[in-house]
């Protein structure tokens, strides 16, 4: 039977009219060359090549041969690259840049839709497009809206903040407060409780504030900081408190009631997701789209 390999490396002898050359080439010792030309000769009945000192000089049968199979081998071998290509192209590792406590909400239980993926945690946005933009990592969620000529941008995700605590908080003088719409006196409860948060700069409770109570600084005292808010979520589950979430982050607790939700606001503010990624990564771009 015709062994295919053969005639690669009978192309590679007629190319280069010596068998050692002929050996680089293909990463092969020059008997194994040798070895092959001798099969080859043998299945097809003629005399391919006479060595001469300096190599090797095709015979009018080797010519002939070439002739009937190049374009054959040509079409082959780049049905092969094509293919590697492409399994290359699926087998990569991708890169995702997220923070800690995003990552939770948006790929748990989804990594398996990936052969092969590395997460990036870093909490700026600047930085994760900085990183994006300079193709150090294939794509990025970011919670604002980035466009420049060279970055894709879709939005994910838009939920809105809300405060969420412990189910065993009597809510009862908030919720008389609340019906009232006494925003005084919600202020006020809400400056009692025991409070939790996912950063030291509390950047979720100021925004809550300046939006429901139009007051930059808050009259929080942030007794527990937990940087992650999945992990903020979880301790709160445990220890009586309240934060603000994203209510994407809160819903898993909040439908099983380890958690309950304490307001949420008519003027709350809403917070927009975006996938980001360089036009060269466009593969990865749609494939994140996709998911």
């Amino acid at each position: 039977m015709v062994n295919l390999e053969w005639y690669r490396t009978f192309k590679a002898v007629y190319k280069h009219r010596n068998y050692s050359k002929a050996a680089e080439e293909l990463f092969m010792s020059q008997p194994a060359v040798s070895n092959q030309m001798s099969m080859l000769e043998a299945y097809v009945g003629h005399k391919l090549f006479i060595r001469k000192s300096k190599g090797v000089e095709a015979t009018e049968n080797a010519k002939f041969l070439n002739n009937l199979i190049i374009e054959s081998l040509d079409t082959l071998e780049e049905v092969e690259s094509m293919y590697s290509r492409s399994v290359k192209k699926e087998e990569k590792l991708y890169v995702l840049g997220i923070s800690e406590h995003l990552y939770k909400s948006f790929l748990s239980n989804k990594l398996t839709r990936f052969k092969h993926l590395s997460i990036r945690f870093e909490e700026i946005n600047e930085k994760l497009f900085d990183l994006v933009n300079q193709q150090e990592i294939d794509a990025a969620i970011i919670h604002q809206e980035i466009e420049t000529f060279d970055t894709l941008s879709h939005k994910i995700l838009s939920s809105p903040l809300v405060i969420v605590g412990h189910p065993n908080i009597d809510t009862t003088e908030l919720d008389r407060h609340i019906k009232k719409e006494d925003l005084r006196n919600v202020q006020h409860w809400l400056e009692q409780q025991t409070w939790f948060s996912h950063m030291s700069t509390n950047p979720f409770i100021k925004l809550f504030w300046l939006h429901c109570f139009n007051k930059r600084r808050p009259k929080v005292f942030t007794n527990y900081i937990i940087p992650n808010e999945y992990f903020m979520l979880q301790e709160l589950t445990k220890t009586e408190g309240i934060c603000v979430t994203l209510l994407e982050n809160a819903k898993e607790f909040l439908k099983n009631k380890s958690l309950k939700l304490i307001w949420e606001s008519s003027e709350y503010p809403e917070r927009d997701y975006f996938l980001i990624a360089h036009k060269k990564k466009q593969h990865f771009f749609e494939l994140m789209k996709n998911l």
